[in-house]
């Protein structure tokens, strides 16, 4: 018997390391991935569209293989991307993407994992990887925000439900700031769409937020490496105890110090 590692988001950036991490751990690493293409540091691919309860549920048979041989599961629910621009000027489908890839997917396939693991009586632990924004918004990035927001509240969630199970061991979110990744590329063409739509006389005001996403635009104090979100993943995984947040960044734990701390009010000026 082996340990598996589930993970979302597999191909590049905090995927691609995590998948690394585990496999150089001894772990038998399963990415589960929209487009399957031998990119990940996977020992296999199967392909998932975190969109689709039904095709979430229909990996049940293929996760119950790797399920029943394990030792022990870690999901790592690692897969996101940022929509960006002004919540007035987002579309129906644009909100529906952001909380399907980052809430409803992620918490339909930890359920599925969930009732695997006690029908083969295994145990699980879960790793979502959240976001700082998850805790301080920020200026026309609320759907990202709000979905960050939504993943944290509906894992912890999760570990409040299913606490009495005999194999969900521990719930964990991991809290990046700034990371070095494709993330920046990924929003930026998620937000072309919204800024073409708008009004003339509104697309100035996406000018800094674009500019901040160009890929000549410079890195933010204190960013991290993928590796570094890994290891901290890694340490959610093997850890006696584990703990429900750990904080990547200088940035994280300043950001969970002020809004434990401050009063709203001030907050809004301090980063209005």
């Amino acid at each position: 018997m082996t340990k598996v590692a589930l993970v979302t988001g597999p191909s590049s950036g905090i995927g691609y390391e995590t998948c690394a991490l585990f496999a150089r751990d001894g772990y038998r690493v399963v990415a589960l991935t929209r487009e399957p293409n031998g990119a990940s540091a996977a020992d296999l691919e199967i392909k998932l569209d975190l969109e689709s309860f039904e095709q979430i549920q229909s990996l049940a048979d293929v996760l119950g293989t790797e399920i029943a041989n394990a030792e022990r599961v870690v999901l790592v629910n690692n897969a996101g991307y940022g929509q960006f621009g002004a919540v007035r000027d987002l579309t129906e489908s644009m909100w529906k993407k952001q909380f399907s890839t980052h809430v409803f997917g992620p918490i339909k396939l930890a359920s599925v994992c969930l009732g695997l693991c006690e029908q083969h009586n295994v145990p699980l632990r879960v790793i979502a990887v959240s976001s700082v924004l998850s805790i301080l918004p920020q200026s026309m990035k609320g759907a990202y925000c709000a979905a960050k927001s939504a993943m944290n509240a509906a894992h912890d969630s999760f570990w409040f439900d299913e606490r009495g199970s005999e194999s969900l061991e521990s719930v964990s979110i991991v809290l990046p700031g700034p990371v070095k990744t494709k993330f920046r590329e990924h929003a930026l063409a998620a937000l072309k769409p919204v800024i073409s739509k708008v009004d003339p006389a509104r697309q100035k005001k996406y000018e800094p937020t674009e500019a901040a996403l160009a890929p000549n635009a410079p890195t933010k104090p204190f960013t991290a490496s993928s590796a570094d979100v890994a290891g901290k993943i890694h340490q959610a995984a093997a850890a006696k105890r584990p703990k429900p947040r750990y904080f990547v960044t200088p940035q994280t734990h300043i950001a969970s110090l002020i809004t434990r701390f401050l009063p709203h009010s001030v907050q809004r000026m301090i980063f209005r």
